[in-house]
């Protein structure tokens, strides 16, 4: 079985992330709660950082202090209701419990007679909270209109099922409740991303939420235990089932998702695949009255294994016991189709399999999330993603080279997304990392952990860099999703890979935020290209970050007059985040932040190193037929090089070229003349036009 060398993400495990204040706030539960008064708050924050918590904070907050009535909260099944149940908040320092008066996340209709119980919760005179899930708030919308929800927090969480699309109810409703202005809106999201060409709002409804965004490198580097993150994918001929003893490691506490059924990876029935799970695992003693667990014998062990396929009146009482999960030995595999992605807490699980390709990569990210729990003991934890490679007899080539190929845009993502976050702060004429006119003190610190302040880098405008902020997980997944980025990936020779690079991610940029100025969507591409050179320098070498230590004692991080607390403490604030001070000098790296885009040639080398001839060569003769077509900005930005060739060859670059690079030059120049001809055509029917014209007069 051909694999690719893992992604393997380190972090420091410093604590920070789990140290709460003086109400019981995390890091980013407190960084929500500062925009409490806010109307409408957006939060993007991996999972497991605390959002249900932050939201019961907000909730509880407005009811009490900011005047509204009701709270509904909505999750998108109601597995994932369990996040919100009654919770003692006072017991951490806050001055109220999160009891529900509804929770209509139990068995029966989501469509009828839920939907009925949540009208009579919006107009009711007693009762405050309310749990259901988003299909429920949904038809609520649909039944009794926009106006029902006057005076309440609507809290959408997993907010990336939403759509701008004007189908799409959640997102109609989300944009009915803002147009109104009579509700707060509270959208959380454990995703950048909805991982199809839909965007999750209209970026002017976006443009009305204050932001409030927590990176995935902040959580995983304030765990206390999770250290490393494994990013795999193992490339099978034939059966996946054949080679899932090579994948799966019992010693792990692991969660199998198999293919979606009717997909080309899935072997027959669904169950013959869990039997078939179980088997590689051990010896089958039967199943557990009590939890309803399938008990395996491997070796002198008992494993424990949760079957979540079995769609029958036994799946209840599984899931009822997985509820119950309390330590470590309860539960070994879960095996699931459908379920255990987003919302599901198990913080045992040191490794994802999931087999076949996942066509969205907010699923991927999501299923990851299952991994990046922390849990006492566990230190590594790991994502494999098994992925059928194409063979001699394979009659879906295509499908299987895409597939291998996004694997690889999945992996490159989560790099980026999973990394330090680079903040460009440096103006013109400035002297200090915080890009002002140098004072007398010492440079102010960032707030976020995690963050790396950039000096000396490109000069862009501050819109560009609020994009790139806010934004910059969404782009990387626009851009390695791209079905020309696909493409060069695998044929990077015979593209000009820093020119196609800044076409496509121009024009995601341009679709993307339509009414920016030409100035900004240049200023985002730039600050884009430098960021992943960036974050590609650093994991080849740490050392270029540098770090300040601040004098604590100093009263300019402090905020308020208050006096500094010690960062080792909870409740110590933020001065743990203002301890030390991370900046990178660009001066001080060897890469080309404007140029020599590495994304399309480092697929291709992670592709070349670890596949056979044999799939290699038809992976490339797939591709040839997918040639990326040639555009005007496109040619334009190779005319340099054009005339770079003519005066070094003497000659015209040739269509015949074994050189694909040479070839696409001679694509670009067939294509500038075929627009001139044009171009004089249009001319001389315009003059030909005004001539008729005249004489007629």
């Amino acid at each position: 079985m051909a694999e690719l060398s893992d992604t393997t993400l380190r972090y420091a495990a410093d604590g920070s992330s789990k140290r709460t204040d003086a109400l019981g706030m995390r890091v980013m539960q407190r960084r929500v709660w500062d925009v409490r008064d806010s109307q409408y708050i957006l939060v993007k924050s991996p999972p497991a950082s605390g959002k249900s918590r932050a939201a019961m904070f907000i909730g509880l907050d407005k009811l009490q202090n900011q005047g509204l009535r009701k709270v509904v909260v909505a999750v998108p099944e109601r597995s994932i209701g369990a996040s919100f149940r009654d919770t003692k908040l006072t017991a951490g320092g806050f001055y109220r419990d999160w009891k529900l008066d509804r929770d209509l996340c139990g068995v029966g209709s989501e469509t009828g007679s839920k939907v009925a119980e949540l009208i009579e919760f919006l107009g009711s005179s007693g009762e405050s909270i309310a749990l259901c899930t988003h299909a429920t708030l949904r038809f609520a919308f649909t039944r009794a209109g926009i106006e029902v929800f006057d005076g309440a927090l609507i809290c959408v969480d997993e907010l990336h099922h939403a759509s701008s699309n004007d189908e799409n109810k959640l997102g109609s409703l989300l944009r009915g409740l803002m147009d109104r202005g009579s509700a707060h809106v509270l959208a959380m999201t454990g995703s950048y991303f909805r991982g199809d060409t839909e965007a999750i709002l209209h970026p002017e409804d976006e443009a009305r939420f204050e932001r409030v965004i927590y990176t995935y490198y902040e959580q995983l580097n304030g765990y206390e235990y999770l250290k490393t993150l494994h990013i795999g994918f193992r490339f099978y001929q034939g059966r996946y089932l054949d080679r899932m003893g090579e994948a799966l490691d019992p010693a792990l506490k692991t969660i199998v998702h198999i293919p979606h059924v009717g997909s080309s990876e899935a072997v027959a029935d669904k169950m013959f695949e869990v039997d078939a799970i179980v088997d590689t695992l051990g010896d089958p003693l039967g199943s557990d009255p009590v939890t309803g667990f399938v008990k395996v014998r491997n070796g002198r062990r008992i494993l424990k294994i949760a079957n979540l396929v079995d769609d029958g009146p036994g799946r209840e009482k599984v899931m009822a016991s997985l509820r119950k999960v309390k330590s470590r030995d309860d539960v070994d595999v879960i095996i699931a189709l459908g379920m255990a992605k987003e919302g599901f807490d198990w913080i045992w699980c040191e490794h994802v399999l999931t087999v076949g390709y996942r066509g969205s990569l907010t699923e991927v990210v999501q299923i990851i999330g299952r991994a990046t729990r922390d849990a006492p003991g566990k230190t590594e934890a790991r994502f494999t993603n098994l992925v059928s490679a194409p063979f001699a007899k394979d009659d879906v080539v295509s499908r299987a080279v895409n597939d291998m190929l996004k694997a690889i845009s999945v992996s490159l993502l989560m790099e980026q997304v999973m990394a330090p976050t680079f903040k460009f702060r440096t103006h013109k004429g400035s002297d200090d990392m915080t890009g002002q006119q140098p004072q007398t003190g010492k440079p102010e610190p960032v707030t976020n952990v995690g963050e790396i302040e950039v000096i000396n880098g490109p000069m862009v405008s501050d819109e560009a860099k609020r994009i790139i902020d806010a934004d910059f997980p969404d782009l990387v997944a626009n851009v390695q999703s791209d079905p020309r980025t696909i493409t060069v990936m695998l044929n990077p020779d015979a593209h000009h890979a820093d020119v196609m690079h800044d076409v496509i991610t121009t024009d995601i940029v341009r679709r993307r935020y339509p009414h920016q100025p030409e100035s900004v969507i240049q200023d985002v591409v730039t600050l884009f290209g430098a960021r992943t050179e960036l974050g590609r320098a650093v994991k080849e070498d740490p050392s270029v970050i540098q770090t300040m230590s601040l004098d604590l004692d100093d009263p300019a991080p402090t905020s308020g007059g208050q006096e500094p607390q010690d960062p080792q403490l909870p409740g110590g604030g933020d001065n743990f985040i203002r301890a030390t001070h991370k900046f990178l000098d660009v001066r001080d790296l060897q890469v080309d932040l404007l140029g020599g885009r590495r994304e399309f040639v480092d697929a291709y080398e992670i592709l070349s190193k670890e596949l056979n001839e044999d799939i290699l060569a038809r992976l490339h003769g797939e591709v040839r037929a997918m040639k990326v077509a040639m555009t005007q900005e496109e040619a334009e930005k190779l005319m340099p090089r054009i005339k770079e060739f003519l005066a070094r060859e003497g000659r015209e670059p040739n269509l015949n070229s074994p050189n694909g690079r040479e070839v696409r030059l001679a694509d670009a120049l067939a294509f500038m003349r075929k627009l001139a001809r044009q171009r004089r055509a249009d001319l001389a029917g315009a003059d030909a036009g005004r001539t008729a014209g005249a004489a007629n007069g």
